[in-house]
């Protein structure tokens, strides 16, 4: 079964991404985030820098890597007769199941190290989500051999994930807290930012300005 962009919305809602703009507001207004800049603050005019070079250098990086996720955790999100989980209960091997994860797990850390780079209050909110999404699902990675590092990241004991069995490494992909999904959707959302902050510096737009406002909106749909 393919996963698509309704599907991965109707997990977002089902498994409590908060994407609601009401919820994004009290994230961003919060002072913790990088330079105790808001939102808000933003909208009113008080950020008028420029997207530096670097900025934009991170946002193209950021943009390849969170693409990657996308896909990566599209294909282990998937369900059904003709998915890659299937193929591989009937191969009776677990070593390609062990490369697909190692692949998640190196796109993973590489999309949060693109966010944990980014000053952007919106990256820094897609970042902690990221987190909280593997974070909620600790106790399913750990019993194949992934555990979260206090930067956040992921890292893998390779002797136990290849003694895990196929059933325990997709229950931590696709079980309850449906990690594959909630990555798929938070990727393809930060694909699309890191899209919109490469455009706005080459339209010479502030990236914590004027499409601000644009963005925002896409976190009231569901009302």
């Amino acid at each position: 079964m393919r996963i698509t962009t309704q599907m991965l919305n109707e997990t977002a809602k089902r498994t409590g991404i908060p994407i609601h703009q009401a919820n994004l507001l009290s994230y961003i207004n919060n002072d913790s985030s990088a330079g105790g800049d808001t939102l808000l603050d933003a909208l009113n005019g008080k950020n008028k820098k420029k997207v530096s070079t670097e900025a934009v250098s991170n946002y193209k990086k950021m943009e390849k890597t969170a693409q990657s996720l996308k896909e990566q955790s599209e294909k282990l999100a998937e369900t059904g007769e003709k998915s890659f989980w299937e193929k591989m209960k009937e191969s009776g091997s677990t070593e390609e199941a062990c490369k697909e994860v190692q692949s998640y797990v190196e796109r993973y850390n590489a999309t949060l190290s693109s966010l944990k780079n980014s000053t952007d209050v919106l990256d820094q909110y897609y970042c902690q989500m990221l987190q909280d999404a593997a974070e909620q699902n600790s106790e399913q990675l750990e019993k194949i051999g992934i555990t979260i590092g206090k930067k956040g990241t992921l890292s893998i004991d390779k002797e136990k994930l290849s003694a895990a069995s196929i059933e325990d490494i997709q229950n931590a992909f696709t079980g309850s807290g449906e990690l594959a999904s909630r990555t798929a959707f938070l990727s393809e959302r930060v694909k699309d930012h890191a899209q919109a902050g490469i455009e706005s510096a080459s339209s010479q737009y502030d990236v914590k300005g004027n499409l601000y406002t644009q963005f925002a909106s896409q976190f009231d749909f569901w009302g």
